[in-house]
């Protein structure tokens, strides 16, 4: 349902809209020999515009934007990064002082963990300071599922010092999860947006995403830095994020064999987890498992160039 909204909206917004934007950024980096290592990263958006007709409602200066972040790299022949966010979004008076706007969000992120995270919602934006700052906020209804695949890690006995008596623990096998879960928010986003021209050249904009659900808040802070060429077409754009979520997803899950059930006990064998039994039961996971989680925080930085036709 919620795709054929948006591809409604879309098919509208693109036959009535009067002016086209797009604009395509990317980077690429890479190392051979004794370290095999790529990585690219791309971003597209399709902005239209325009007063948009439903028969004989005009809706005036409305704004439909489709954008595309994608960053993969591989190192030494496996993967190392991989994640993806879509995103669409309809706004209203796009350019006035108020903007109430619909948007719906979907990603994946393997160095974080999320196999698929969705949101749809409603909200609008405030011009505080005509171009140069605004400030959005919106409802989110989303949907979350993490990666189960091999996550398992089944734990027995392991002699460290060879007198034929289980000291510690070892990985004796990996499995999956099995049916993974898929979690619900209902999450409120807030996100003030600077853009800065410093000179003829040079323009800064930064935007920073809060959005809590309970004891579960997700930020997001963007930065971009562009310089400007001697074709108009044609930016360099330096780009840094830091991604936190202070509940981030298990990146582990520890349990104990049942084939060979061991002596030992995480504790006692000082394996570090950061949930435990208990704890991933509450959190909607099997009892079965102490949990590793990914860690909290995450950043990225990129240096490419950007092109709008």
């Amino acid at each position: 349902m919620l795709y054929k909204i948006l591809i409604t909206l879309l098919l509208i917004a693109t036959s009535n809209a009067q002016n086209f934007k797009n604009q395509l950024s990317g980077g690429y980096s890479g190392r051979g020999g004794n370290t095999e290592y790529w990585y690219y990263n791309l971003n597209y958006a399709l902005t239209a515009n325009g007063d948009i007709n439903f028969g004989s409602l005009t809706l005036k200066d409305s704004e439909f934007l489709l954008s595309l972040d994608r960053n993969v790299s591989e190192y030494n022949g496996a993967p190392y990064y991989n994640d993806q966010t879509i995103v669409f979004k309809f706004d209203l008076w796009a350019n006035g002082t108020f903007s109430p706007f619909v948007i719906a969000e979907t990603a994946f992120d393997e160095a974080l963990g999320i196999k698929k995270r969705q949101n749809f919602g409603l909200g609008a934006k405030y011009r505080v300071l005509g171009d140069f700052l605004s400030v959005s906020a919106a409802f989110l209804s989303e949907k979350e599922e993490v990666f189960g695949k091999n996550n398992v890690y089944e734990y027995v006995d392991y002699d460290t010092n060879n007198d034929g008596v289980g000291d510690s623990l070892g990985v004796y096998a990996y499995s999956n999860y099995g049916d993974m879960p898929t979690f619900d928010y209902s999450r409120i986003s807030i996100r003030p947006k600077l853009k800065l021209p410093l000179g003829d050249n040079f323009y800064y904009q930064t935007e920073y995403y809060y959005k809590p659900a309970g004891d579960d808040v997700l930020t997001n802070w963007n930065n971009t830095f562009s310089i400007s060429t001697a074709e108009k077409w044609l930016k360099i754009e330096i780009r840094y994020n830091i991604k936190t979520d202070s509940k981030p997803a298990p990146k582990r899950f520890l349990a104990y064999s049942s084939t060979y059930p061991p002596s030992s006990t995480f504790d006692s064998a000082g394996i570090e987890y950061d949930r435990n039994t208990l704890q991933s039961s509450e959190d909607g996971f099997s009892d079965k498992y102490h949990i590793l989680d990914y860690r909290s925080s995450d950043e990225s930085f990129s240096i490419g160039v950007s092109i709008t036709f």
